[in-house]
């Protein structure tokens, strides 16, 4: 029976664990995450959730704090000796020693469509671009972050719906039910490598808090409105009414209308369903927000409490 030492960290990684933990074809011999982190206001230590997943099924757990040139950590995975190394979202690039180990690969899941979107962020990076797909990339792993040749790429169209929040849960489904299948193809030998169009390659960077920042002067409707599914529910798209931060949680747009090209940038204006406002193009009209210290509502909901709100001036938060 093949033989697999997991690695990763967030919820994303869970369903292609618990997929490889309980199919009888693998055998999960450890997971290695990252260390437990304090979690909210409160601090409160947390593991993991694949840490939670592997203690719940009685699985070894390694949290090495890092994995580059550490002999002890490096030594472990050689005793345990796994046909494969799986990695999703790990949170750091493992270096040849640590690559090498596997008898028959080292294979990454990643969420976007290779070689585009190499990097931390693939998920949002596809709703910046306003994409209309995405997907899911195997890929045998290199030292070189998200360069290796591909095993399997399956693409999944984004809906109009979809922010970065339901799109993560649709390719961690997803690689779940994929990831026994397409081990399995390259234990057979069925799975043809494929190198990278490095000519395609695009990378993305790791999300901060000031990502959500939205300027109303210098954003487009249409940016905006990317930036927000992008960033929804981490770090949030915020402005600054008055002074407090709204959160803009979704959105529609209109542009290139006669309405659009009479509203300035920050300006508010009524509409039939709540309000609009104005961008560099365009106009955005609010459809969820959450007001600062309060619980997130329609724009309904928000206006009948906070109209008066709408004659302090709008600004991009600091």
């Amino acid at each position: 029976m093949p033989k697999i030492v997991f690695m990763g960290t967030p919820e994303t990684a869970v369903k292609p664990l618990e997929a490889l933990i309980v199919h009888p074809n693998f055998d999960v011999l450890a997971v290695v995450t990252q260390k437990d982190k304090k979690v909210g206001r409160k601090q409160i230590l947390t593991p993991p959730p694949v840490k939670v997943l592997a203690e719940e099924h009685n699985i070894p757990v390694l949290q090495p704090s890092t994995v580059k040139n550490n002999a002890d950590f490096q030594s472990i995975l050689e005793k345990l000796a796994p046909d494969f190394l799986v990695v999703v979202a790990y949170g750091q690039i493992l270096p040849t020693e640590i690559l090498e180990i596997p008898k028959v690969s080292p294979i990454n899941i990643h969420f976007s469509l290779l070689p585009q979107y190499r990097g931390a962020s693939p998920i949002e990076a596809a709703f910046l671009a306003g994409d209309q797909e995405t997907g899911i990339t195997f890929i045998e792993m290199t030292e070189e972050m998200d360069t290796g040749p591909i095993l399997h790429l399956q693409r999944v169209p984004i809906a109009k719906e979809d922010n970065a929040e339901t799109m993560r849960e649709k390719l961690s489904t997803l690689a779940g039910q994929l990831v026994p299948t397409v081990l399995q193809d390259v234990l057979d030998e069925v799975a043809t490598p494929i190198h990278q169009d490095e000519s395609h390659a695009s990378y993305c960077h790791k999300i901060s808090k000031e990502d959500g920042i939205l300027n109303l002067e210098t954003m487009t409707a249409k940016e905006i409105n990317n930036r927000i599914r992008a960033y929804t529910p981490w770090p949030g798209c915020s402005l600054i009414l008055g002074d407090k931060k709204l959160k803009l949680l979704e959105i529609d747009v209109e542009i290139d209308s006669d309405q659009t090209k009479k509203v300035s940038p920050k300006e508010i204006i009524d509409t039939e369903d709540g309000i609009a406002i104005g961008t560099k193009n365009g106009l955005i009209i609010p459809k969820k927000v959450q007001l600062q210290g309060k619980r997130e509502m329609d724009i309904q909901d928000f206006l009948r409490g906070n109209r008066s709100l709408l004659n302090e001036s709008l600004t991009t938060p600091k």
